[in-house]
């Protein structure tokens, strides 16, 4: 498939914000969602799921279903090995330097495998295990071999469906079905192991952005492009702008939880379990976004975010890669501010656009040799 500038602007952007949540920062918490109740986390999983699909698509075509297969294994082993190297250098140096030099972020961080390393490498190698901040390569290895039986079933059975079964597992994820499951299973085999240390992420609830992603590239984006340029598509659009005007105030005015009461207000717009409300702040900007046409975003002055978003992969490794060095280097658990944080803020962005030229001339030098 030939590239699409839109998509590398997109995926550049979402990582410069995905590098500002991270950030230890003061300033984090207010510019990681500044489109409303929405992260970068979202839009990356979403857009990667949208290029899964699409690229399967395309290459079932040219090489059938075993030749599309074929690619999704390919690229779920390639993003496998590049957490399997976090994974190392976190439970080798980091975690030694941690404890020698008492990093409190670092140790919490990695505070299961500091208690059981054994079973923390372990878990960690089968994906079961998913330390804070190195917990997004492998739900994108997971859902990528997820996309294998979904798309077998898709084929089978239709998107209709696969998009209704996957909806009842996302509501069922609301009400608690992960730690449920996780109780069953740690009841039944005895592991003795943390429920915290899944990850964040519910993945039970995660799977929904995914499979939504998937039929987005393979059927969904020609549908709501009809949508959108039909008849009634100026009522759709103005519904789009007033919800996304609406979050996006709720979002800066009441702050990061929206709702003065947490214990009330989580369900509807927590992050780690897709609530309802980022599931329609992410519909409204699709909706919005799919009605600007590419050539907007070409004429921009945006050149770098096109070239982080080719090499965003790379970038996003060398992030996590110079995010647990920053930990590392910082003294308290506080965020960062003042020149600290600057600085902090500095060195994050710089090591995105350092990758991502490395890489790509790095490239440059194999096409040649080619």
């Amino acid at each position: 498939m030939s590239r699409n500038p839109t998509l590398d602007i997109l995926r550049g952007a979402l990582l410069m914000l995905m590098t500002m949540s991270h950030l230890p920062t003061v300033w984090s918490g207010r510019l990681d969602q500044p489109f409303g109740f929405i992260s970068a986390a979202e839009g990356f999983v979403f857009l990667s799921a949208f290029l899964a699909g699409s690229i399967y698509i395309s290459q079932r075509e040219m090489h059938g279903r075993r030749g599309a297969v074929r690619w999704l294994l390919k690229r779920a082993f390639h993003l496998y090995l590049l957490h399997a190297v976090l994974l190392v250098i976190a439970f080798t140096v980091i975690a030694w330097a941690a404890v020698e030099l008492d990093r409190p972020q670092l140790r919490n961080l990695l505070s299961f495998y500091l208690e059981s390393p054994n079973r923390a490498a372990l878990s960690a190698a089968a994906l079961i295990y998913q330390p804070p901040l190195l917990d997004i390569l492998p739900m994108y290895v997971l859902f990528l071999l997820l996309t294998i039986p979904l798309m077998k079933a898709v084929d089978r059975h239709g998107w209709n469906r696969v998009l209704g079964i996957s909806v009842v597992i996302w509501v069922l994820a609301q009400f608690g079905l992960r730690k449920l499951l996780f109780e069953l299973v740690d009841g039944y085999f005895g592991w003795q192991f943390p429920f915290a240390a899944l990850g964040a992420f519910d993945l039970l609830a995660w799977q929904l952005l995914w499979v939504l992603g998937l039929w987005f590239g393979v059927a969904g984006l020609s549908r709501t492009q009809q949508a959108v340029q039909s008849q009634s598509g100026g009522k759709v659009l103005n519904a789009a702008l007033l919800l996304s005007a609406g979050l996006l105030v709720w979002r800066h005015v009441h702050g990061p939880m929206g709702f003065s009461n947490p214990a009330t207000s989580l369900f509807w717009i927590d992050k780690w379990s897709l609530s309802p409300v980022r599931l329609l702040n992410l519909a409204a900007l699709l909706c919005l976004l799919v009605s600007l046409r590419g050539e907007i975003f070409r004429r921009l002055p945006i050149a770098p975010l096109a070239a982080l978003g080719r090499s965003s992969l790379w970038a996003f490794f060398a992030h996590l890669l110079s995010l647990l060095l920053i930990l590392l280097a910082l003294e308290h658990d506080e965020p960062a501010d003042g020149l600290t944080g600057l600085a902090v803020l500095v060195a994050g962005y710089c090591t995105l656009f350092i990758a991502a030229t490395l890489h790509r001339q790095w490239r440059t030098r194999n096409s040649f040799a080619g």
